[in-house]
């Protein structure tokens, strides 16, 4: 089974944003416990990386009175078996942020960020790396958002075609990760997509420019597009009434606006 890096997060009693080598990881809410272990293989690189925690807003400390639920940040990378479950305080943690403010401390100017750097001696290299940044100009601009809408209009005819054709980068170099193959990892989208179209009971959200926010990452290589207020820009519900989601990420990659994560 292959080793991946992967996040603990464990965040209450703060308005969070969690990023990776500047691409965003998680976000937290103000009022909600928050614990998850999303994998970052995929954008880490050889040499230097980062780590950031942005704090945007801190809850009330009536509101984190609990004893069994203190306010809390912490945020480790680990390593571990792909898929395992790992009982808690089993990670095995490489690097940490942690925030720990002592009682009668002044509230942190806000938003505070936090950076933990580190290095990795080797690994893959990935297209995004060597994309150029980008400029969110007029043309640049009503580029990106034709190429949301044709892949928006494929989706919501029900159509995997185009979509599985622009993330042929992201296959390549994320399959291997998860020991698998591009190959499999198309045919596992499609199945999914199967189940979720099932019945032709399958909508696809409207994409509004006037709601959308085209946001640069990763040193302005990559594009993430969502909502502005933070859901991915392409989504729906499926059969049975549950909503979907997938967030993208785009880069220009030889000229083309690709799908790379």
């Amino acid at each position: 089974m292959p080793l991946v890096d992967y996040l603990n997060v464990s965040i209450h009693g703060y308005a969070c944003e969690v990023f990776v080598n500047g691409a965003p990881i998680v976000r937290t809410a103000l009022d909600t416990p928050y614990t998850a272990t999303p994998p970052i293989s995929e954008w880490l690189v050889t040499g230097d990386n980062e780590m950031t925690v942005r704090i945007d807003a801190v809850a009330a400390p009536a509101a984190c009175s609990d004893p069994l639920s203190p306010r809390r940040l912490l945020v480790e990378r680990c390593v571990g078996p792909l898929d395992a479950v790992v009982p808690v305080g089993e990670d095995q943690v490489l690097d940490t942020i942690e925030y720990t403010p002592q009682p009668g401390d002044p509230p942190p100017a806000l938003p505070r960020v936090l950076t933990h750097e580190f290095k990795l001696p080797s690994g893959p290299t990935w297209a995004w790396e060597s994309a150029p940044p980008l400029q969110l100009d007029a043309a640049t601009t009503a580029e990106l958002l034709m190429f949301l809408e044709v892949v928006h209009a494929d989706l919501s005819e029900g159509n995997m075609d185009g979509l599985l054709a622009r993330q042929r980068i992201k296959f390549a170099e994320v399959a291997p990760l998860c020991g698998t193959t591009p190959e499999a990892a198309e045919e596992t989208l499609k199945e999914q997509f199967a189940e979720l179209s099932a019945d032709g009971a399958w909508t696809v959200a409207p994409l509004r420019h006037a709601d959308l926010e085209l946001r640069l990452c990763c040193g302005g290589r990559v594009v993430e597009p969502r909502t502005r207020d933070g859901r991915p820009a392409l989504r729906g519900r499926a059969a049975g009434g549950d909503e979907w989601s997938l967030p993208i990420f785009i880069a220009r990659i030889d000229g083309m606006f690709e799908i790379v994560r």
